[in-house]
This record gives structure tokens, C-alpha cells and sequence, in this order.
């Protein structure tokens, strides 16, 4: 006769087996999703040989990103068409998921290709470079205080977090030319983050506003002491633009390079000034 006892596991045998803690189990019992085969009086649980196959189906339909609420129903419900229907469901969100996957690799290889072209700037030298076409998505901001600019900064990040809208360049701001001509350095006229060629489709089809920059000759200039001194920056491109008799268009452009990202605190932000040349 077989000895039936010497085919059940206690709780700490079954957790080695099946490579979890034993309070992993005592939890899965708890929420109904795993229960052992025979529970004593003395509270002593056991589990069977057969259950090994059962768990490591629950510990799949984890690893698929099932919850323990759809993993206890769908256990209850097993079937080889419940089966199809659960795979080409999780496909689908796999799809979605490597997709979405592919845009953080290409944020982070931009992310370190943009701070990786900072290393090398000369901040002191202020030059005229040629730009192609730029596409920005704007917001409207009326600053008067930090405070404004905080509320306009956290209103701009939803805003392209609810769109799906991933992009590598930190939130940069507008000034008008004007505030800055005289001495108004902190009145920013709009907030914008720039975008790829690639990404517009996605803004057209979903019928969100963009500002193209348009291609152009363009004095630029770069700071590296943060937010808190950049009058000595403007300083420096007003006295260029005299000393070379230039015309200029426009607003002036500020695209933050270095952010909190890759360094500590807005002083030591690194700022991309430009303005177009007539």
C-alpha cells in the first residue's frame, strides 16, 4: 500500500520547492488564489505534489502582469478557450508595452547624446549658427512671481504626460524681447518642449498645437550658472549683437541642456540661448 502522507509537502517543504517564502503562501491562501490541500486542526498546512504544476501556472500569469484578482478568477474559469482569449489579450498589452519600451530607449539615448554635446561648449563664446526647422508644443504663461513659473512647469508636464508625449529636451521658456532689452529677465511670454519631426503625426492626429521655430541663422549663446544670473549671459548677446551690427527677429529662445536630470539645482542648469538673425 502507498504511503500517502509522504506525498504532501508542509508549508516551509512547498516554499523551497517552489522557490517563495512561506508568507508568500500563507498570503495566497489568504486571498484565495493558492490554498493548500489539507489544512489541520493545529492550523498545519499541507500541500500536494500535483499543486506544483498549479503554482508555477499562477507564478506565469504573474510574470504575464496579471493581477492576484484576474489570476484567482481566471483559475476558476480555466479553459482552453478562456486560455486564447487571456493569451491574445496579454499579446495586445505586450505589443503596447514594447512599444512604449521603444520610446524610453530612444529618450534616454537622446537624453545622453544631449548632455554628452555639453561637455565640450565654450560658454564664454558667443557665435552665429545656422538651424533647420524646429518644432515646439507651447504654453501660455503670465509669470510674475516663482511661484507662476511652478504652477506653468507642473501644468506643462501633465499636459504631454496625459498625451503620451515623450521627448528628451527638458521644458524651456520664451522671453520677449522686448522684457529683455529691458532688464525683465524672469517674464517668460510661454513654456515649450521640443520635439522630433517624427513626432508629429502624433500631435496632428490628436490635434494638439505646435510652434514651428523657423530655419535660420540664429546668435546663440551658453550659460552655465543656472536661472539666477542670466543678465550677465543677455548682457553679453546685446553687446555682440552691437558690436557686430545685427538685426534681430523675434524672441528669444532658452533651451535648458542640463537639468536635475543630470546635475544639482537651477544654478548649475546649463541654458542654450538664441535668437534669430534677420
Amino acid at each position: 500500500m502507498i504511503n500517502k502522507s509522504n506525498l504532501y509537502f508542509t508549508t516551509g517543504e512547498f516554499a523551497k520547492l517552489v522557490n517563495v517564502t512561506k508568507h508568500t503562501l500563507f498570503y495566497y491562501d489568504e486571498v484565495g488564489v493558492f490554498s493548500p490541500i489539507i489544512r489541520k486542526e493545529n492550523d498545519y498546512r499541507f500541500y500536494a505534489v500535483e499543486q506544483i504544476e498549479v503554482f508555477e501556472v499562477i507564478l506565469t500569469l504573474k510574470e504575464l502582469g496579471m493581477s492576484l484578482k484576474d489570476i484567482k478568477e481566471y483559475m476558476k474559469n480555466r479553459s482552453p478557450k478562456n486560455f486564447i482569449a487571456l493569451m491574445e489579450e496579454r499579446e495586445k498589452i505586450i505589443d503596447e508595452k514594447i512599444i512604449y519600451l521603444k520610446e524610453i530607449k530612444k529618450f534616454f539615448h537622446k537624453k545622453a547624446e544631449i548632455v554628452r554635446s555639453t561637455l565640450d561648449i565654450d560658454t564664454d563664446k558667443i557665435k552665429i549658427e545656422e538651424y533647420p526647422d524646429e518644432y515646439l508644443i507651447p504654453i501660455k504663461a503670465e509669470i510674475n512671481n516663482e511661484k507662476d513659473m511652478a504652477v506653468y512647469l507642473a501644468k506643462h508636464i501633465r499636459f504631454y504626460e496625459e498625451k503620451n508625449i515623450y521627448s528628451p529636451h527638458p521644458i524651456s521658456g520664451m522671453q520677449d524681447y522686448e522684457n529683455i532689452s529691458k532688464g525683465i529677465y524672469y517674464k517668460y511670454s510661454s513654456f515649450y518642449t521640443k520635439i522630433t519631426i517624427e513626432q508629429l503625426p502624433l500631435l496632428q492626429n490628436n490635434n494638439i498645437p505646435f510652434l514651428l521655430k523657423e530655419k535660420g541663422k540664429y546668435i546663440v549663446a551658453y550659460h552655465s550658472k543656472g536661472y539666477y544670473s542670466l543678465d550677465e549671459v543677455y548682457n553679453k548677446i546685446f553687446a555682440f549683437i552691437k558690436e557686430n551690427n545685427l538685426k534681430t527677429i523675434g524672441n528669444f529662445y532658452e533651451d535648458v541642456l542640463l537639468d536635475e536630470l543630470s546635475i544639482e539645482g537651477y544654478e548649475n542648469y546649463m541654458v542654450k540661448i538664441s535668437i534669430k538673425v534677420k
